[in-house]
């Protein structure tokens, strides 16, 4: 029987929150829209790199980030695509975009019962004859498959 897959979570920008199918276009997205120098517009990289743009050509602080939400018009955080995005933004992100409400962890990060190792006892050691347990090679959780047993067979007297 085959596992669900989880969902892949597509590219998303860091400063309007909006989806894309691919980095390359969400890449496009943010230099049309967010790095985009507000006096000659000119199209930049980063958020810092359009602040240093702005300083050194203009003479004009950029306070912050054009057509950005509220709390992330930060000119310092340095965003290219999905690199660079703060680790507690992508998770917040995830849980609104999957709907896993009071975790800790994201779901790649929690450990599935099914996917774990398996647990194998160690073989018991007979009280009455502990040398017996050196003359065999242990046994793996699938027998002695592939393995060439050494045993001196003795004939009897």
């Amino acid at each position: 029987m085959g596992r669900k897959k989880r969902k892949q979570l597509k590219p998303w920008c860091w400063y309007c929150n909006r989806e894309f199918d691919d980095e390359k276009i969400l890449i496009q997205h943010q230099k049309a829209k967010h790095f985009k120098c507000p006096y000659c517009h000119r199209k930049l990289f980063t958020g810092p790199g359009l602040s240093i743009h702005c300083n050194q050509v203009h003479k004009e602080k950029l306070d912050k980030i054009p057509n950005a939400l509220p709390n992330r018009t930060s000119t310092v955080i340095d965003i290219y695509g999905m690199s660079g995005i703060p680790e507690v933004d992508m998770i917040e992100h995830e849980r609104q975009k999957f709907g896993l409400e009071g975790e800790d962890e994201p779901p790649e990060k929690i450990a599935k019962e099914d996917e774990s190792i398996p647990f194998y006892p160690p073989p018991p050691i007979h009280p009455a004859l502990p040398f017996m347990q050196s003359l065999c090679p242990p046994m793996g959780p699938f027998g002695h498959i592939g393995r060439k047993l050494n045993f001196i067979l003795i004939p009897p007297f």
